[in-house]
């Protein structure tokens, strides 16, 4: 583990790069944003925040669709001293009202058809002003609207700023296991790892174009932000419609000439499909990043065959650690039959495995992933869990997944919520679904446990390549008999066109559980 290098508060790259290069394009959206002009509407907006009673360590929400005006609120946040809190603009309005309950955010950055999914009732008494994007739509009573114009065309003067590396700067919330979304709160000393090991790694260019493809609430999207700003490098702010659209991220990566792109695998597995990758300007890419969930070996060599230039890397991390550990993808990875390791950690990090009994494990053994250093976030909002207060155990953090070593390199085996037991036996179905995907008939798999007359059985989900018949019940259960034990084989298959996703792009399990709960589910 190598020392840390100082830590760099994110927003002081933007500053840096609007003096460095304050004509060159910062932010390709709804409108180009310079430099200049994105530091000084930030500057505007912090001082707006102040304006409006916003105080240090306060916490300011946003809840909009992707734009520009975003990415001025969330930087102008920072500024103030304060912590943005990006929220699902696809998400309900009642999860919504919910998350602004927990964070009790001093200003809320919305729009008038997100406004007008709540009520004044139950949002939090500190919620003193709601920043309207477009100046027409509801108001809520005893709340006062205020245009986004007031809080861009002010004084551009930056603020005096006092960041603290342990200063809260994001509160990300996530699927809570109760049901109830839960925030992790992220400092500057959190994201300082990832984005400094990237520049150096990587050798990012005030020349790239970043594409930011995961929504602001979504741990990935800090990468395409920070990382490109600490270069003076111009990010494209993809859509939440261009989002699952493989035409337009096609279309879009050709237009803005991108050349390093960050997404979940499940999303460049539907580019490759849809031929996205197959035109002369994806060429230009020169990283293809890819993190959140396991990139099946077939697609993964599809790829690499499409994208013969560009350097692929795997990156691994809870969004507890942000990115903890890469892997680079090369010739030898190619040759496996399995998903590519997660690979080693990042420096200034200390990575190890544990067994049941919190022991080291040993080579070749399977064991519970544990992370150690400034990545380590301090805990959820509120609420008192896997942080110990102690300083020397603060940075320490369990990822309850499950991993082996090979070579040298962390393997993902799956996750510990993900172990069950079946008749006896211990069953870790991520095992399954890497078998499950060596079939050329399956390009997607899920398996989830199913109660049906109390007895639990092994549901298998799955989606064919676009060119592929599909496969039977009997033809699935033959291909998993070589491949692993007999009471690890999935007793029903269902052939869906497309795996449902989560609003971060990850399998939804919640939705397949309710279709395996279905009285007459879709089943070969």
């Amino acid at each position: 583990m190598t020392r840390a290098a100082a830590v760099v508060p994110v927003h002081h790259y933007l500053a840096a790069a609007a003096k460095r290069r304050p004509d060159a394009v910062a932010v390709i959206g709804e409108r180009r944003l310079t430099y200049a002009e994105l530091d000084a509407s930030s500057n505007a907006f912090a001082r707006a925040l102040w304006r409006h009673h916003a105080e240090r360590g306060d916490r300011i929400a946003l809840w909009l669709p992707k734009s520009s005006a975003s990415v001025i609120a969330a930087y102008g946040a920072l500024k103030a001293g304060c912590a943005y809190v990006p929220l699902d603009p696809e998400q309900p309005g009642t999860r919504a009202a919910a998350i602004l309950g927990d964070a009790e955010p001093t200003v809320l950055v919305t729009d008038a058809a997100h406004l007008g999914q709540l009520s004044a009732r139950g949002l939090p008494d500190s919620l003193v002003v709601i920043v309207l994007v477009d100046a027409e739509g509801p108001a809520l009573a005893k709340i006062p609207v205020v245009p986004l114009e007031a809080f861009t065309r002010g004084p551009a003067e930056p603020l005096a700023d006092a960041a603290e590396p342990d200063d809260l700067a994001i509160l990300l919330y996530t699927s809570g296991s109760t049901g109830v979304p839960k925030g992790v709160r992220i400092t500057f000393r959190n994201l300082h790892p990832f984005v400094s090991w990237a520049i150096r790694e990587m050798d990012l260019r005030e020349h790239d174009v970043f594409a930011n493809h995961a929504g602001l609430h979504f741990d990935l999207s800090t990468f395409d932000l920070f990382a490109a700003a600490a270069v003076g490098a111009a990010v494209w702010l993809v859509t939440e419609s261009e989002a699952r659209a493989p035409d337009a991220l096609a279309s879009g990566l050709a237009r803005h000439g991108v050349t390093i792109w960050y997404s979940v695998p499940s999303i460049l597995c539907l580019l490759l499909a849809a031929g996205g990758l197959d035109e002369a300007p994806a060429r230009a890419l020169r990283y293809v990043l890819f993190a959140g969930e396991v990139f099946p070996i077939k697609q993964l060599r599809e790829l690499r065959a499409r994208l013969p230039e560009a350097a692929l890397y795997n990156l691994y991390g809870p969004t507890e650690t942000n990115v903890c550990t890469y892997h680079r993808v090369d010739a030898r990875a190619m040759a496996r039959e399995s998903p590519v390791p997660i690979g080693r950690p990042l420096d200034a990090l200390e990575a190890w495995i544990v067994d049941e009994r919190g022991e080291p494990c040993g080579d070749g053994e399977i064991g519970e992933l544990i992370i150690r250093g400034p990545c380590v976030t301090p805990g959820y909002w509120r609420r008192t869990g896997y942080a110990a207060e102690a300083d020397h155990q603060r940075e320490v953090h369990p990822t309850g997944d499950l991993v082996s070593i090979e070579a040298g390199e962390y393997v993902y085996r799956g996750r510990k919520d993900r172990m069950v037991k079946l008749n006896g036996f211990r069953v870790e179905l991520g095992e399954i679904e890497a078998a499950l995907l060596q079939h050329e008939g399956i390009a997607e798999a899920a398996v989830i446990t199913a109660r049906a007359a109390d007895v639990t059985r092994l549901v298998a989900f799955y989606a064919p390549p676009s060119a592929h018949a599909g496969l039977s019940l009997l033809q699935m259960k033959a291909h998993c008999r070589d491949r692993l034990p007999r009471y690890m084989i999935p007793h029903a298959l269902t052939r869906l066109e497309r795996l449902p996703r989560n609003a971060n792009g990850k399998v939804d399990l919640v939705r397949l559980a309710e279709l395996a709960a279905a009285p007459r589910p879709v089943s070969e």
